[in-house]
């Protein structure tokens, strides 16, 4: 699995998880240092699936939620989305894999495709892409 689409899945896993916006889960996996880690564990362990790295987070953290439970249901949407959105920033910008999620996770468009309200994870990458361009 590629580093980039990893931390995305990572991302928007928990964040339906635990019914986090997406760009919340971010950041907090990026204050707590969970992104190294992650990306050092794949590594060691390049055989796990997604819910190996979940569990590992999950036994690290107690994120709160806040936002209602059931709100963040499209994650596999906004994972692919998101993943793809990376890779066009990381081809782009010549960005490392946690470089290009960086880029998106702190761009305003994530945060609209995060709340699922706005139904942003329906548009397509190329349209997302644009909107970080023209930040």
């Amino acid at each position: 699995m590629d580093q980039h689409v990893l931390v995305v899945s990572c991302v928007e896993y928990y964040s339906d998880l635990k019914a986090i916006p997406s760009d919340k889960v971010f950041a907090a996996f990026e204050r707590a240092g969970f992104l190294t880690m992650i990306l050092d564990s794949q590594k060691l362990f390049p055989e796990m699936g997604i819910d190996f790295y979940i569990g590992m987070v999950d036994g690290l953290t107690h994120l709160e939620s806040d936002s209602d439970v059931g709100e963040n249901t499209h994650h596999e949407e906004r994972s692919a989305l998101a993943g793809e959105v990376v890779a066009m920033l990381m081809k782009k910008h010549k960005l490392d894999a946690l470089e290009g999620c960086k880029m998106y996770y702190h761009s305003k468009a994530a945060v609209e495709v995060s709340n699922e309200r706005t139904n942003f994870y329906k548009k397509s990458a190329q349209e997302i892409f644009d909107l970080i361009e023209a930040e």
